[in-house]
Parts: structure tokens; C-alpha cells; sequence
């Protein structure tokens, strides 16, 4: 049983170590966009705004899925199902064995990215304070959780409210250090985009799957194992959300900022006529 389990935990790290190139780090991204109640400037707004032209990513609804080999699944004899038969855990020490665990290791999980939520942590005392405040009109906050690509690689994350008259297309992405490009605007624009966002999480789940079948294979014939094989997934919701938004309005109250940015730092994007406080903190 002791040689099993350095066996084990020899495994996770190799399968650690697997990941690590894939850029999996996960962040936390929170984001209050308001707007002043009263503008008192004289500054006319001249310039047009230009809608990047790059393939984007969208806050990602899932589509329902079923295993169509669950009915097929029968019970086979292995190595572990011998090894573990008649084994009993105590309950109580399981469960705070896994709860110990689940603090203690952190996996990524593609499929969670960019699931939309409007349950801020960093940010909710002071979107709390925007909203009570007679001065500012707070017209949408919200938080989700991705990773960050290189420059080369990473893509604007596009979101336009046209109940609210607002967009954002935002781009995080990793050079030296951590850098945010933003681009929002007030009013509805005419963006015909590209939703890449489910081809991105399929990306990196199918590289996590491969590197994991590289390890089962690899633990399989020195164990000789019959593992079993992947599973076969039916889509039951195939509609797909559409981006294109028409509208003949020229946008000319819009942010357009590039900076560097710091991991668990506020930052703060100014107008004369709105702003956008943004949060990233790594999971």
C-alpha cells in the first residue's frame, strides 16, 4: 500500500508538471462601469470609435451535453477494484481529508471561464457606495474568471449592453508583465464580431485530455491496465448565440487605454462622461 502510494503522488506531479506551458494560471476579473449623473464639461468629442477587427471572445453559456455511453457502462474487474475491495473510510476523516484537499490544490477548469457573475468580492464595497451615490449612476458590475495569454495569442473579450447603452471590449494578455487594453464606450455600436470563445475553451481542455491520456497511457502499461475508453457527449442545445448588433449611431463617447497592470491592485479608467474600475487578482 506505501509503494501504491508513492506511485500516486509521483503521478500528480508528473501530471503537474504536464501543465505547465499552457498558460492555466487562473484570474479573477472584476469590472464596475458607470456613468456621472451630471457632466459639466465643455469638451466636445470629435473622434469615431473603431471596433477592434481581431476575432473576440464573449461571457460563455455552455451548451447541455449527455453522456451517451452512461447507459452502456458496466461493471469490470481491474487492478484497483481488487486492490480496494471490502476497503471502508471513515466518513468523517474522508470528507475533511477532501475538504483539506480541495484547499490545498488548485486545478484549472476551462470550462469555467468566462461564466459571467454579478457577485463581486474585490469591488463590493465600492460598487456599493457607487450605488448610493447621487452622483454617479452605475450601469452594470460584474466578474468572471479566465486565464491570460500571451500578446500573441490572447483576444478581446466583447460585451455590449443595449438595454444600458454601453460596450467593453476587453484584452488581457501577458508580455513581460501583465497588460490590460480596453476599449469601451457608451451607446449601441455596430459590431459585427466573431465569437471564438467556445473554440478557445475547447483548445485548452483538449490539451489538459492529452496530456492526461499521455499519463494513462503511460500508467496503464506499466500497471497493465484496461483503461476505459473517452466518452461519447450528444449536444441537446446547439443554438448559438449571434453577435451582430446593427445600429447607424456613431459612437463618440468611448475609453481607448493601454496600460500595465499589477495582480490584486484597482485600476481605474477616466471620462468626462463615465469611467470603468477594474479588478484582476490570480485564483
Amino acid at each position: 500500500m506505501k509503494l501504491l502510494k508513492i506511485f500516486l503522488i509521483t503521478t500528480l506531479i508528473h501530471n503537474i508538471n504536464a501543465y505547465e506551458g499552457l498558460d492555466l494560471k487562473e484570474y479573477e476579473v472584476e469590472i464596475i462601469i458607470f456613468k456621472y449623473s451630471q457632466s459639466s464639461t465643455n469638451e466636445t468629442f470629435d473622434a469615431e470609435f473603431i471596433a477592434p477587427a481581431d476575432k473576440v471572445l464573449k461571457f460563455y453559456n455552455p451548451s447541455l451535453k449527455i453522456n451517451s455511453d452512461l447507459y452502456k457502462t458496466q461493471y469490470k474487474e481491474n487492478f484497483f477494484n481488487n486492490l480496494l475491495k471490502g476497503f471502508k473510510l471513515d466518513s468523517k476523516k474522508q470528507n475533511s481529508a477532501i475538504e483539506k484537499a480541495n484547499e490545498n490544490t488548485k486545478v484549472s477548469n476551462p470550462k469555467k471561464w468566462y461564466r459571467k457573475s454579478n457577485n463581486l468580492d474585490v469591488l463590493k464595497k465600492l460598487n456599493s457606495k457607487l450605488e448610493k451615490n447621487n452622483e454617479y449612476e452605475v450601469l452594470d458590475s460584474f466578474k468572471w474568471i479566465q486565464n491570460i495569454d500571451s500578446k500573441d495569442d490572447s483576444k478581446f473579450l466583447f460585451h455590449e449592453n443595449v438595454i444600458k447603452e454601453y460596450g467593453i471590449f476587453l484584452k488581457l494578455y501577458r508580455s513581460r508583465f501583465l497588460h490590460v487594453d480596453i476599449k469601451s464606450y457608451l451607446g449601441v455600436a455596430s459590431n459585427k464580431t466573431n465569437d471564438t470563445t467556445a473554440e478557445k475553451i475547447q483548445k485548452y481542455e483538449s490539451k489538459i485530455l492529452k496530456s492526461n491520456q499521455t499519463n494513462k497511457i503511460n500508467i496503464a502499461s506499466n500497471l497493465k491496465l484496461n483503461l476505459n475508453e473517452p466518452n461519447s457527449y450528444i449536444d441537446i442545445n446547439q443554438d448559438k448565440d449571434d453577435l451582430k448588433i446593427e445600429s447607424t449611431e456613431i459612437i463618440n463617447i468611448f475609453i481607448d487605454e493601454e496600460r500595465r497592470i499589477f495582480n490584486e491592485e484597482i485600476h481605474y479608467f477616466d471620462h468626462p462622461k463615465f469611467g470603468i474600475i477594474l479588478s484582476v487578482n490570480d485564483v
